[in-house]
């Protein structure tokens, strides 16, 4: 296997070659040999492991330059990468070495590779413009249309043998269109490549490969694509689901992009796509960028983007870095507005810009304010309702209607519903009495329905209601000493030891009020115990 250094001197002869190409696509997805995850539990194999394949490995998985395992078990389907001066030591139970593995508990385990991972190839996911960077759709990237993140029909792709299992998804993939292909540090002919697909190993290599025709270009396009439009459909079903949704009003969406943006972009119509034109653009507006200090806010991309159908343009992105604050706008009417000032686009025919709207966010909808809306005017009800039952005396409920925090003054008078304004224990009141009224209090004087043998006093209520606010009246010392008067049409009936008010009826048993002594519960089981023994 050839090391990165190698690899690089083959790139560099290749791109002196080709002048034109000056960009490298790298494949960045899978997880290498000897990466714990690569393996099932994140376990790496020990001198003493054996290695287990899934039954069915649909790839092509690189081996290191050295590997110490006890052995193989290989699949029914997939293959192994090996560079010429690779070496697998099968080591036996006696023997001693250091496997991948370290820190080994045991003499003879099994370590599991996982199932491999097809990388689709209009996945921007799976590529970038960085050897050893996973993923291609990082922060410096957003302002990169998706269709120049993939691929393009004119750069050089590198699939490392360093990286995991090899395994491609040609899916939606008519016309495979590259500059150069360097597989494992080898550079891929065209005739090479088209063969492969055909043939076992590239089946394992190259899925979905069936009617799949080869393309090499030398800088012939305009732009990335050979008619760009051709692409939107297979590469944005691998990234609509990943698109965020714009803080904006309204988004723009740039020529070879499947996510809208928040920002400003402008295209120029060009009928020759020349390269001193793009650099013109773009040192003109970095030098406004860094003149006043943005290079921290702003973002810009500019390139060509062609197509037979809809003719050739020069485009040029400008958006916020971070979070959307409209100063992509600011700048690009600045831009605008001094176009003479630029050699390019002071002579540009077809110049046209689109402005995103101004930022918001597009979670707060018009149904949520109402809804916060009426939990705020809910939860004040709910609390003046509570104020008023707890501290009906507060002051500040003078200044709110009384109908807002008394339900007894709500009415339905369509539904002819009204709530009864009946106090609560209303029904313990006997307003007919005509005895006296307690001192300060506005509520009449019940007569006497009870007595309280255990304190000897008469109970003028059943129930003691708190709102009757009527202060407990206790016998003075001189009531006390009068004798008891009986009344002349009962005389054989015996006075009760204590009594307030005149009684109704002369039956003696109406009259006698009996001591009832108040015993605990568990002197009367015991009472009732002895008394059935």
């Amino acid at each position: 296997m050839l090391q990165p250094k190698r690899i690089l001197i083959i790139l560099g002869s290749l791109l002196l070659l080709e002048a034109d190409t000056t960009t490298i696509k790298w494949h960045s997805a899978g997880a290498p040999f000897g990466s714990p995850s690569a393996w099932l539990d994140n376990y790496l194999p020990c001198v003493h492991d054996l290695v287990v394949f899934p039954e069915y490995y649909p790839a092509i998985m690189p081996i290191p330059t050295d590997v110490s395992v006890r052995g193989f078990m290989l699949p029914r389907q997939g293959a192994l990468l090996l560079a010429e001066e690779s070496t697998i030591n099968l080591v036996t139970a006696k023997a001693t070495g250091r496997g991948l593995n370290s820190d080994c508990d045991s003499d003879e385990r099994r370590a599991y590779l996982k199932p491999p991972k097809t990388s689709k190839w209009f996945d921007p996911s799976s590529w970038s413009v960085q050897p050893g960077v996973a993923g291609g759709s990082s922060v410096s990237l957003s302002a990169v249309p998706e269709l120049e993140r993939v691929p393009c029909d004119d750069e050089h792709v590198v699939i490392s043998s360093s990286n995991g299992a090899l395994s491609f998804d040609l899916e939606n993939v008519q016309y495979l269109r590259l500059g150069q292909l360097v597989l494992a540090g080898s550079s891929i002919s065209r005739t090479y490549l088209q063969e492969l697909m055909s043939r076992e190993l590239g089946q394992l290599l190259f899925h979905n490969a069936q009617g799949v025709s080869v393309e090499y270009y030398r800088g012939e396009l305009c732009g990335c694509h050979k008619d760009y439009e051709h692409l939107i459909e297979p590469v944005c079903r691998n990234v609509e689901s990943q698109c965020e949704q714009p803080h904006c009003v309204s988004p723009i969406r740039p020529l070879g992009s499947c996510c809208f943006l928040c920002g400003a972009m402008m295209t120029v119509s060009s009928q020759n796509c020349m390269a001193e034109n793009r650099q013109s653009l773009l040192s003109y507006m970095n030098k406004l960028i860094n003149r006043d200090n943005l290079a921290d806010e702003l973002q810009v991309h500019v390139d060509f983007v062609g197509s037979k159908e809809y003719g050739n343009y020069l485009q040029a992105i400008i958006i916020d870095r971070g979070s959307y604050s409209g100063r992509s706008i600011e700048f690009t009417r600045r831009l605008e507005a001094q176009r003479n000032e630029s050699s390019f686009l002071s002579t540009a025919t077809g110049l046209e810009v689109k402005y995103a709207g101004h930022p918001y966010n597009p979670n707060v909808t018009f149904a949520s304010v109402l809804l916060i809306l009426f939990c705020v005017v809910l939860v004040g009800v709910v609390s003046i309702i509570i104020l008023a039952h707890y501290m009906p005396q507060n002051p500040y409920l003078n200044r709110i209607p009384q109908w807002i925090h008394d339900p007894r003054r709500w009415r339905w008078h369509h539904l002819g519903m009204r709530l009864r304004r009946n106090l609560l224990f209303n029904r313990f009141d006997d307003a007919s009495s005509g005895a006296p009224t307690a001192a300060g209090s506005a509520v009449e004087r019940l007569p006497v329905i009870g007595y309280d043998a255990e304190s000897g006093e008469v109970r003028e209520r059943s129930f003691n209601n708190p709102m009757l606010e009527q202060e407990e009246m206790i016998p003075t010392t001189a009531e006390m000493s009068q004798p008891i008067v009986k009344p002349e049409s009962c005389p054989n009936v015996l006075s009760p030891n204590v009594e307030t008010g005149e009684l109704d009826s002369c039956s003696g048993e109406e009259q006698e009020l009996t001591e009832i002594n108040l015993e605990s519960s568990e002197a009367e089981s015991d009472f009732e115990a002895e008394t059935k023994e």
